[in-house]
């Protein structure tokens, strides 16, 4: 990882005001190139808003090589900064997705499509089958949307795959009040730390704020140190741009602390279950496992007899 300077762009997101948004990124991507920032993140659905009725407009929807992605390429082209975006895109064969584009001078590096899409937006969305990293500036980014965060093992994949820094783009609403705050700061400080200290990688944490139309956003955007610690977060209920500075030492200094890089002493051949559907249902409490794994295996073994 190299030093790095990154802003993030809190900001109100209306639905449908593609032009109004787009201004918006123009704004807050020039403001981060004059502070001399590398890379500029978004919320999750910064450019189109993020739809919450029952169905999506047709003409909300947004392909790749479109104009939406195409003005955010001039703009990076324009001021040498990444900008991360998030938009509800349209596929060739018509489905949609929550989709974060990472758009570069050259072009577009990606599109992350969310992969793990709630029981409240699966009537809207399709789940993406693919996770994103790419690097910039000689430091290694991964890509989360919103409920992403909550599944560990993506968090862990992406940084085996060598991600130092993980962006999560959300759209996580509550009211707009100093309660709503409060609230989504509480339900954040309780999974967020954990996945910078666990994987000893930076998080980056951005959010809508403000009424989008549909819903309202506390804002909250936070950064944590790989240490679980946090660095800096922006001004509550109001929109802001964050500029804040990510060191290699930081990195280094985590992970060359043996005991706390915990990545190096993980035994995948144990984690087989990882890779099969939960058979946990609600409201039972899981069978407990004391056999040996190997065991698990044999002939005859019921892997649900404790």
């Amino acid at each position: 990882m190299h030093d790095i300077r990154i802003a993030l762009a809190q900001v109100t997101c209306p639905v449908g005001q593609l032009a109004q948004n787009l201004e918006k990124h123009r704004q807050y991507t020039r403001r981060a190139a004059q502070a001399g920032a590398h890379l500029i993140c978004f919320s999750e659905g910064s450019l189109t808003g993020y739809p919450a009725g029952p169905d999506v407009p047709h003409e909300l929807a947004q392909t790749l090589d479109g104009e939406l992605c195409r003005s955010l390429i001039a703009l990076s082209a324009e001021t040498k900064v990444l900008v991360l975006a998030g938009l509800v895109e349209r596929d060739r064969s018509g489905v949609l997705y929550n989709t974060v584009v990472v758009a570069a001078p050259q072009g577009l590096i990606g599109g992350y499509r969310k992969a793990h899409v709630s029981c409240t937006e699966i009537h809207r969305f399709n789940e993406g089958d693919e996770f994103l990293t790419f690097s910039w500036h000689g430091s290694t980014f991964g890509v989360q949307i919103c409920y992403d965060m909550h599944f560990a093992e993506m968090t862990r994949c992406l940084a085996l795959r060598g991600a130092e820094v993980i962006l999560a783009l959300y759209a996580s609403p509550d009211p707009c009040t100093p309660e709503g705050h409060a609230a989504k700061r509480n339900r954040w400080l309780k999974y967020l730390p954990a996945r910078a200290f666990d994987n000893s990688v930076y998080v980056v944490a951005v959010n809508q704020v403000g009424s989008s139309g549909p819903l309202e956003y506390p804002g909250n955007s936070i950064v944590f140190d790989p240490t679980g610690e946090i660095m800096a977060e922006a001004t509550p209920m109001k929109e802001d741009l964050l500029i804040v500075n990510l060191a290699a030492a930081g990195l280094l200094a985590k992970r060359r602390e043996a005991l706390q890089f915990f990545t190096q002493f993980r035994r995948p051949e144990l984690y087989g279950e990882l890779l099969r559907s939960s058979r946990v249902a609600i409201g039972e409490p899981a069978t407990s496992r004391r056999l040996k794994p190997e065991l698990q295996h044999l002939p005859g073994a019921d892997p649900d007899i404790a």
